[in-house]
C-alpha cells in the first residue's frame, strides 16, 4: 500500500520514507507519546554517556581506534560528550568555590578574576584547545596514517576521560586550602593526567612499542604549548594593539 510521507509529501512503500526517512506511522502527541520520548531520551542518554565513560576507563586507545574505524552505535558523540562533561566539571568548581590560584597574590594581576572566569568558561576553553591538542598530536604522529580530524576524536575522547578523573578527584581540593597543599594537588592532577595519555596513546597506536608512543607523546606536549604560546601571544597583541 502506497503511504504519502507526512514530512516531505514523498510517496513509497514500506516502514520508513525513502526520501527523508520518517517513520511510516507517527504516533499522536498525547501524554503517553511524552513518556515515551522521556523514557527513550533518557535510556538513550544515560547509556550513551555511560558505555563510553566505561570503555575509557577500561580501554581507553581500542575503544577510540574502532570508534574510528566504525564501531560507533553504543557510543555517545565525542564532541557532544566532550562539552557536557566540561560543562559539568565548570559548573561543580563553580559551586564548591574552588580556588587553583590559592596563595597566588599580584598587584599587576587579579587572580580571582581569572579562577572564575576560567569556572564560567570551563567548556569553551576545553573546546579552544582541543584542536590545538589534535594538531599537536597529528604533526607527531602523522606516520600513523590518522588524518587531523581522526585526531581531534582522539583527543575529545582523551579530554573527557581525563575530566571524568579530574571530577572524581575534585573532593581533595575541598581538604585543607592550604597553598601548599593545593600547588602539591595541581601538581598530582597534572601527572594523572601525562599517566592517562600515555595510556589511552599506547593502546591507540598499538602498532608502535611502548617506549616510543611514550616519547612521541611527552613530544607532543612540548608541541601543544608550543603552539599554545605563539596562539596566546597572537591573540594578547590582536587584543592590547587592535581591540
Amino acid at each position: 500500500m502506497s503511504i504519502t510521507c507526512k514530512n516531505c509529501g514523498n510517496i513509497f512503500e514500506g516502514n520508513y520514507c525513502n526520501n527523508c526517512g520518517q517513520p511510516a506511522e507517527t504516533h499522536p502527541v498525547n501524554a503517553s507519546f511524552i513518556a515515551h520520548d522521556v523514557q527513550h531520551g533518557l535510556f538513550h542518554f544515560e547509556s550513551g554517556l555511560l558505555y563510553s565513560a566505561k570503555e575509557l576507563f577500561l580501554r581507553p586507545g581500542h575503544t577510540i581506534r574502532e570508534y574510528l574505524h566504525g564501531k560507533r552505535v553504543k557510543h555517545y558523540k565525542p564532541i557532544s560528550m566532550v562539552i557536557l562533561v566540561a560543562t559539568l566539571h565548570g559548573v561543580l568548581y563553580h559551586f564548591l568555590h574552588l580556588n587553583v590560584f590559592k596563595g597566588i597574590e599580584s598587584e599587576e594581576f587579579n587572580y580571582e578574576e581569572l579562577n572564575e572566569w576560567i569556572s564560567h568558561h570551563f567548556a569553551i576553553i576545553t573546546l579552544a584547545t582541543l584542536p590545538v591538542f589534535a594538531l599537536s598530536s597529528f604533526l607527531v604522529f602523522k606516520k600513523q596514517g590518522y588524518n587531523y580530524t581522526e585526531h581531534i576524536i582522539l583527543n575529545s575522547f582523551y579530554s573527557t576521560q581525563r575530566l571524568w578523573v579530574r571530577i572524581i578527584m575534585m573532593p581533595l581540593l575541598l581538604l585543607p586550602d592550604a597553598p601548599e597543599t593545593v600547588n602539591i594537588l595541581m601538581k598530582v592532577f597534572l601527572l594523572v593526567d601525562v599517566l592517562l595519555m600515555f595510556w589511552t596513546y599506547t593502546q591507540f597506536f598499538e602498532k608502535l612499542s611502548k617506549v616510543k608512543t611514550i616519547l612521541l607523546t611527552l613530544l607532543c606536549f612540548v608541541v601543544f604549548y608550543m603552539l599554545f604560546t605563539i596562539l596566546f601571544a597572537m591573540g594578547y597583541l590582536i587584543y592590547h594593539n587592535f581591540l
